[in-house]
């Protein structure tokens, strides 16, 4: 007769309390190290600090940031309101290294957001920062050559209580519309816009790049070639004219398919077509092209998938067809600039509609900066309120990303998402204890070894600093 196994039973009895500082968010110390290693606090307070009055018996413009960072990185408890809750958790303040009375409460975070409102700040203060980001990833990085992503963002703030500059957008929604320059996973440059301001509006769109073009060529290298890639939103022959003659940098533009456009290729023999393989099959045509309105002929590529990815067939009712309009192999600046940086291969067709795909992918930064602010609503009634807010949560979007480049890219891909960073990485057990005049950070053993704990805290504690260059 088999005998019944033995049955060992472990349950918890009782709940007690106890004065032990132990928080969930031990991810929050790593990442806060970093940023104060790299300098981050002084580039702020440098750049901040010349337009913001702060009070020495008020919560200091160093807590402020820190907080704020800790409070987006965080993504568990997205309302202001939340900052009095914190306040009072003792090993939360620990994992900031601040005493209890440095720890702000949510009337001090609303108020330091109102000196932003009276005091007027527009884009240019925090575009700063984001440019000294930007410069210090370029010196780390060293790209030969620099390939930068335009395009918009809508915020839906649709379900939002009145809100100054939240207006109808191209997507049918109230909201606010931020211009975007992108360079791979970065934001580095944004002007933080009203909803209803499109993507080429007034001289946004002109005026950006221009800066940003000034700002690579003066502080990291003048002669780095530059190319440029953006939707049909930004095509403008007065735009390609400038960026040809005066900025001297590439472009690759997608245009729209106008009725004369769709006769003249319909005539071109199927002969006349070459491939391109590139997640599925596309054919492409290359010929010059000349709108009504523009002054000259420059270089277009037509391109219409016929075969998925998967091997399934595309029926030309379904294809999508795309025109590209590139300056890249016709205008000699910025064709010299390629050849001499070794980038010959970025003259082809194969490269610029490779390029021009790659879009798609940079378009995925939207979805990381919304899911690090957890909902598109931005919280305060005021325009300058909710320009600080965004910026501030588009330089932690900025520091998280160079986070996950130069600290955990062995223990998490660098391509993860905020809500799996902030399971891997960010929520996990520490205690933290005082024992011989020294603060140590507790964690399990299967903590540590899972995710490289001793690694991950020599590279918090020696990153490549930013230099700030005034």
């Amino acid at each position: 007769m088999q005998k019944k196994a033995k049955k060992t039973e472990i349950k918890i009895n009782k709940i007690g309390i106890t004065e032990d500082k132990i928080s969930g968010r031990g991810g929050l110390a790593f990442f806060l190290r970093y940023v104060e290693q790299i300098g981050f606090y002084k580039l702020s307070e440098t750049v901040l600090g010349t337009k913001i009055e702060v009070s020495p018996k008020g919560l200091s413009l160093y807590q402020f940031i820190k907080q704020i960072l800790a409070y987006f990185i965080d993504g568990s408890y997205m309302r202001m309101e939340s900052f009095n809750e914190l306040k009072k958790d003792k090993a939360y303040s620990s994992l900031l290294e601040n005493k209890a009375e440095e720890m702000a409460s949510s009337h001090q975070i609303k108020r330091f957001f109102r000196k932003f409102m009276f005091n007027n700040i527009g884009n240019n203060i925090y575009r700063k920062i984001l440019h000294e980001l930007f410069l210090w990833r370029l010196r780390k990085e060293k790209p030969k050559v620099i390939i930068l992503g335009i395009d918009t963002m809508v915020m839906n703030n649709d379900d939002a209580k009145k809100r100054e500059g939240v207006e109808p957008t191209y997507k049918k929604k109230k909201g606010y519309q931020p211009l975007h320059i992108s360079w791979g996973s970065y934001l580095v440059d944004i002007l933080f816009r009203s909803g209803s301001k499109h993507s080429n509006h007034g001289t946004d769109f002109i005026d950006t790049v221009k800066d940003i073009t000034e700002l690579i060529r003066k502080h990291y290298n003048a002669d780095v070639p530059i190319l440029l890639v953006g939707d049909s939103g930004f095509m403008d022959d007065k735009v390609f004219t400038y960026f040809e003659d005066d900025l001297k940098i590439g472009y690759i533009i997608t245009g729209k398919m106008y009725k004369d456009i769709r006769n003249y290729i319909e005539k071109i023999s199927i002969n006349n077509y070459k491939e391109f393989k590139n997640g599925g099959i596309w054919q492409y045509l290359e010929f010059g092209n000349k709108l009504k309105s523009w002054e000259k002929i420059r270089r277009a590529i037509f391109t219409r998938l016929t075969t998925e990815k998967n091997g399934q067939l595309v029926l030309d009712f379904a294809r999508p067809n795309t025109i590209l309009y590139t300056n890249i192999g016709q205008d000699s600046s910025i064709t010299e600039q390629l050849i001499k940086a070794g980038q010959e291969d970025l003259l082809t067709a194969n490269s610029i509609i490779a390029l021009a795909h790659k879009r798609g992918k940079d378009e995925l930064i939207h979805r990381s900066i919304k899911e690090l602010a957890t909902k598109e609503q931005l919280p305060f009634k005021h325009m300058n309120m909710n320009r600080a807010y965004y910026y501030l949560l588009a330089i932690s979007h900025f520091l998280f990303e160079s986070y996950k480049t130069d600290v955990t890219y062995k223990v998490l891909p660098i391509e993860s998402y905020p809500n799996t960073f902030r399971r891997n990485l960010i929520d996990f057990a520490v205690k933290i204890v005082t024992h011989g005049g020294e603060i140590i950070l507790k964690v399990t053993k299967h903590i540590k070894e899972k995710l490289k704990i001793e690694e991950l805290w020599r590279l918090c504690k020696s990153p490549h600093p930013i230099y700030h260059y005034g």
